[in-house]
């Protein structure tokens, strides 16, 4: 039998502060651009896309590409319910939830997993819910979700690009 891997020791309460305060940056620098970006409506996205890249993706820059690509593929399958529904009525609502429902499979049965992955389901999930249907624009939370995500991907590497240049070397000095 394996075991589990052990999870990462938590930060000392002074490392927490920093944590916090790096990620409060992050999140007001992400409000600021984003507000500039797209309606505040839509913001949402790539807070969404933060949650899932640090919760997910383990904050791995390389795992980037399929998170956003996921997301979109997500977002488009909640999108073309509501465009089919407003084509075609009630038999397009049908057609739409088939469509969706194609996509789950596949994620569930992970063929192009670089489309069809947690990241799609999450936005789905998220995207399909009849209150965020019936009042985002689907576009601008789309440019929220690919832009927030690149924005936040570029503070955390970043951030990891200061702490290997600074922290690594006093590190090395005290000892």
């Amino acid at each position: 039998m394996t075991e589990a891997p052990q999870a990462a020791a938590p930060p000392s309460p002074i490392a927490g502060l920093g944590v916090v305060a790096i990620i409060v940056a992050a999140i007001v620098g992400w409000a600021i651009l984003g507000s500039a970006i797209v309606d505040e409506l839509s913001l949402f996205g790539g807070f969404l896309m933060l949650w899932h890249y640090a919760n997910m993706e383990q904050l791995d820059i390389k795992r980037l590409p399929a998170a956003l690509l996921g997301a979109v593929v997500g977002l488009v399958l909640a999108w073309q319910v509501v465009y089919l529904t407003q084509l075609y009525g009630s038999t397009g609502t049908i057609i739409g939830l088939l469509v969706m429902v194609v996509g789950i499979y596949l994620q569930v049965i992970n063929i192009l997993p670089l489309l069809f992955n947690a990241s799609a389901m999450l936005f789905l999930t998220v995207a399909a819910a009849p209150l965020v249907q019936l009042k985002v624009n689907f576009i601008n939370l789309g440019i929220s979700t690919v832009v927030g995500g690149l924005f936040f991907a570029g503070f955390i590497e970043a951030v990891k690009w200061v702490a290997t240049k600074f922290l690594a070397p006093a590190a090395t000095t005290a000892q």
